[in-house]
């Protein structure tokens, strides 16, 4: 595979650039691995044919002024093949054992080959080895996105355990439900729905937030979203008497998720949180008032990073009292 690599201009095998692309793209079935082996023929037959009608170098100085790699190459032939919908890569993530799918799509925001894999692949060790829920707890995944947290949360818990995983978009939520598929993963409840302090519906931003001042000048492309709280979605089982953990990231909704838990956050006694605090334009206090919510139900901070920027990731459990 390696001279395949080579073939293309970029000079690194940073995550989302052509080399990265033509080194690791694995199609999931038969017909994936089929178009997506034919895809890679072309571009290589492509660059060979070209080599020898203009030469090594008319044909590199061609390619670069072009701006061909075989990044555009894939995106650009799945659009005119017109199989955006159908297509899946699987990659592997053998330090957690798991994993995932992504699409080849250019029309859907975060949906690139490279955000999926990062949210995927490359989070911080340190953040999930602090993430340890313990066999037959209940985890709630707020945020699920593709299912990083679901996967681990369900791999922690086992059979006995149960994990909700609850996702507003539409087709994110269509890549959670396939990962937790691909996985096997039968203790987890997957949930289409936005998460606020009150059952109603709202606008959620391209940026995946249903917070108009997160999603800044970004603002004019939403779509309508059922919203509903958690207390609502996880208490309706009668089966769940209380939570262990929920994984919070909202893009700025964190306090409406929490205020939408009061009950589990009252009932439950070993409980913790792990919550991606984010910030928001004019509310300056919003990691404030977050802490001051969790510190009436007897909640203390484990853990705590700061990003650059200000955002932070922060673990909570509850204080317990002999």
């Amino acid at each position: 595979m390696k001279n395949l690599i080579d073939l293309d201009n970029n000079n690194n095998l940073g995550i989302g650039t052509g080399k990265w692309l033509l080194k690791e793209t694995k199609g999931n079935g038969l017909f994936d691995k089929f178009i997506l082996n034919f895809i890679k023929l072309s571009y290589v037959c492509s660059r060979i044919l070209l080599r020898v009608i203009l030469g090594k170098a008319r044909r590199d100085k061609l390619w670069k002024v072009k701006k061909i790699t075989f990044h555009d190459f894939l995106y650009k032939s799945i659009e005119f093949l017109r199989l955006e919908n159908y297509i899946l890569l699987v990659f592997d993530v053998p330090e957690h054992n798991f994993k995932f799918y992504t699409r080849i799509t250019r029309k859907v925001n975060n949906l690139l080959i490279h955000d999926v894999f990062t949210s995927m692949n490359l989070h911080e060790e340190e953040l999930i080895k602090q993430f340890t829920p313990k066999t037959g707890d209940v985890v709630i995944d707020v945020g699920a996105a593709f299912g990083l947290y679901t996967i681990l949360a369900s791999k922690k818990v086992g059979i006995t355990g149960k994990v909700f995983a609850i996702d507003p978009q539409p087709e994110v939520f269509k890549m959670l439900n396939n990962n937790i598929k691909l996985n096997k993963l039968q203790n987890v409840t997957s949930i289409n729905s936005a998460i606020h302090s009150t059952e109603t519906k709202l606008k959620l931003y391209s940026n995946y937030s249903v917070i108009k001042e997160r999603a800044g000048k970004n603002n004019s492309d939403s779509i309508i979203v059922n919203c509903n709280t958690l207390d609502n979605l996880v208490f309706q089982s009668s089966e769940i008497k209380e939570v262990n953990w929920i994984k919070i990231d909202v893009e700025g909704a964190e306090l409406e998720v929490l205020k939408s838990a009061h009950n589990i956050l009252s009932k439950s006694k070993d409980i913790a949180l792990l919550i991606e605090v984010h910030n928001i334009s004019g509310a300056e206090n919003h990691y404030n008032q977050i802490i001051e919510l969790l510190t009436m139900y007897n909640f203390k901070i484990e853990f705590e990073k700061i990003h650059e920027g200000g955002e932070r990731n922060i673990i909570v459990r509850k204080k317990q009292y002999l």
